[in-house]
């Protein structure tokens, strides 16, 4: 009885646990004692959760051996790494991260992650407004914009694009608490336009040219492959139109330099250091953490902004896929952008299943994560919410395309 109890139990705690870590390392402007207390308490909770489902967890880690390679590679390179103090203490923030990803898969089928993802961004939402009227200078950057929670504009933005997302998902195709979906939809709206994030704004609009999509696939004789080009024209397109249209949008609609406020030449500065290390990188946090980002920081505008030391501002390369490279190299880069292209096409097929919504919703977000990274690091390879996000995702899918591979080959069978 008591054995039974307990796991009711945990049962219960679970959710909040995994919860509150999904909502802490969405980079929340904490206090120092809950950080202090979160670094190795999320090891423990999460030490716990893996050990009670192992053999499910093993299962669904085994779906997607690219992306197991990929961040495999920030344990690996504390053999090549520019930093090895830094690698050999960030790696396991990585590999949490990526556990954590894989563990919401194991847990949570795809319907049950867009519930928990629910309460994270919609607790972080309100948290996000209420806070800073409560708190004499908390919620607000240097700039005096509108952060909420967390850490820093351009992550606040992003997890605000992310939120209006799901909550527009919800409201346009959720039956239940519809008009508050739609209220925790409008307030999303209103905080990312507080933050002022104008890269976010323009992601966001182009993620609602993807409902198209979602109508199409709802057809009872859509064709995967229809869909498949549809989603490439819908991309392709997309990414025309910015090129094509770059020095209006950069110049007039974002109101930026050309030089995307000083980013191309550390970009240039950052690929010369690229080519010294080329395949492999300079390892997990290793190189804004070495001479070579030194290098790179004290030979631009950020000189004096930044450093590499510990308790200083690190430097980063304001764009997620360069500082993957610097970080894995091209073998590292190849590795993930295989396993996007691995995960955009699972996503597409599952739009021709039962988990439609939750696919959908899937691949706007990860969409919209895409093209966020172009401007910042959102927790690439990290120990960020959003990678974990992304790691669910990839596995989530798998699991369920087995799964869904299996039920068509049982009805299949003829019976006796």
């Amino acid at each position: 009885m008591k054995t039974r109890a307990l796991h009711s139990l945990a049962l219960k705690l679970e959710p909040w646990l995994i919860g509150s870590l999904l909502l802490y390392f969405l980079a929340v402007n904490a206090h120092p004692l809950i950080v202090k207390m979160m670094k190795p308490g999320s090891y423990a909770i999460l030490g716990i959760l893996i050990a009670w489902r192992w053999k499910r967890f093993a299962y669904v880690a085994s779906k997607d051996i690219p992306l197991l390679l990929f961040a495999g590679m920030s344990v690996a390179s504390v053999f090549w790494t520019a930093s090895p103090a830094f690698t050999s203490n960030e790696f396991k923030a990585a590999l949490r991260g990526t556990m954590v990803g894989i563990y919401l898969a194991t847990r949570y089928e795809m319907k049950q992650q867009m519930q928990l993802w629910r309460w994270v961004l919609g607790i972080g939402l309100v948290l996000s407004l209420v806070l800073p009227l409560v708190l004499s200078g908390y919620g607000r950057n240097r700039s005096d914009l509108w952060i909420g929670i967390y850490s820093f504009k351009n992550g606040a933005a992003a997890i605000q694009t992310l939120t209006a997302l799901l909550f527009l998902n919800t409201a346009l195709n959720g039956k239940k608490y519809r008009r508050l979906a739609w209220m925790l939809f409008s307030l999303a709206l209103v905080l990312l336009w507080l933050t002022q994030g104008k890269t976010a704004y323009l992601v966001f609009v182009m993620s609602l040219c993807l409902f198209p999509l979602y109508k199409f696939a709802k057809q009872k004789d859509k064709l995967r492959v229809v869909l498949m080009l549809i989603m490439f024209v819908l991309v392709g397109s997309g990414l025309v139109l910015f090129i094509s249209n770059l020095e209006f949008i950069v110049v007039d609609t974002l109101g930026k330099d050309m030089n995307f406020n000083g980013r191309i030449p550390i970009w240039q500065l950052m690929l010369d250091k690229l080519y010294e290390r080329p395949w492999l990188g300079y390892g997990c946090a290793g190189f804004w953490t070495s001479d070579h980002g030194l290098y790179v920081i004290n030979n631009s505008w950020a000189s004096g902004k930044a450093g590499t030391g510990e308790g200083v501002v690190r430097f980063n390369a304001h764009n997620g896929y360069m500082d993957m490279l610097l970080q894995y190299g091209f073998v590292g880069l190849s590795l993930y952008l295989f396993n996007i292209l691995s995960v955009l096409i699972r996503l597409v097929n599952l739009l021709n299943s039962p988990v439609i919504t939750e696919s959908f919703w899937m691949l706007q977000s990860l969409m919209a994560l895409l093209l966020l990274n172009f401007t910042d690091n959102l927790g690439m390879l990290g120990q960020s919410s959003l990678w974990s996000f992304y790691v669910s995702i990839a596995f989530s899918t798998a699991a369920e395309q087995v799964r869904l591979r299996r039920s068509r080959l049982a009805a299949a069978m003829p019976t006796s």
